[in-house]
């Protein structure tokens, strides 16, 4: 067994050291890590919350498409030279052969190009309403968007949802498992990279217990996208009348 710490990325800084255990299982060797998660996933969801909606009411990000555009692509760029590092932690972690790991990694950079010039073509809607009155309707960010990652296909899945989220204009908060901690801290390194990505746009944290996920779904002002299994989506189904949320349930339950 090898032991490591599973740093959040919450405004900007990485957030830590930990002060519970959840254990990484390499399938393959049926090897374990132990990683420290930091705080538990209430406490992690409500601080990144707060970040996002500073970030939403502070930064750029929901006027200047332009930063958008240009964020996405330089985001694209830095996960595509982290491809071969997304795979070896991917097969690694979910017990893949490598070349399903890479089609993973691969499908990323992408996505993140196809809405980053989705992002240039935004407009809205002008007409006629009256004689001599015209009606102009624009689309806007909402504000801040959470997203509950699932174990598997952890990083496509999660920029299936952050990438139209980014491009329209919200910030957002990510919540990932404990069982892909060593994924998290990855991806959450990348986002570090990336310059042009305004402090508080993009948060993430790792836990154990769905506290957190159950943070984010029952804050009225957060949509949010959850990817799971149908025991989660059930589990979250009293808080879909409240808000919007996305589910796309269906990983079998072992």
């Amino acid at each position: 067994m090898t032991t490591g710490t599973a740093l959040h990325w919450i405004d900007g800084t990485w957030v830590g050291p930990g002060s519970r255990d959840g254990t990484d299982v390499r399938p393959a060797p049926g090897e374990q890590r132990t990683d420290g998660t930091a705080g538990d996933g209430r406490e992690m969801a409500a601080r990144a919350v707060a970040a996002a909606r500073r970030a939403f009411g502070e930064t750029r990000w929901k006027d200047d498409r332009h930063l958008r555009a240009r964020t996405l692509h330089e985001m694209a760029d830095v996960f595509a030279a982290h491809v071969g590092q997304l795979t070896e932690v991917l097969a690694l972690t979910d017990g893949r052969r490598r070349q399903h790991a890479r089609f993973e990694a691969e499908a990323v950079p992408s996505r993140l190009r196809y809405f980053a010039s989705l992002v240039r073509t935004e407009h809205g809607r002008a007409l006629e309403a009256a004689p001599g009155k015209c009606s102009l309707v624009l689309r806007r960010p909402r504000g801040v968007t959470g997203i509950v990652v699932p174990r598997r296909s952890p990083v496509v899945v999660l920029i299936c949802s952050l990438a139209p989220a980014l491009a329209a204009g919200t910030t957002s908060v990510v919540g990932m498992p404990e069982q892909t901690a060593r994924v998290n801290s990855l991806v959450f390194g990348i986002f570090s990279e990336i310059e042009s990505l305004p402090r508080g746009v993009v948060n993430g944290f790792t836990e154990e217990d769905g506290a957190g996920a159950r943070y984010l779904v029952a804050a009225a002002d957060v949509p949010c996208a959850l990817d799971g299994s149908s025991r989660e989506a059930s589990a979250m189904e009293d808080f879909v009348e409240c808000e919007r949320v996305t589910i796309t349930p269906g990983t079998i339950q072992r």
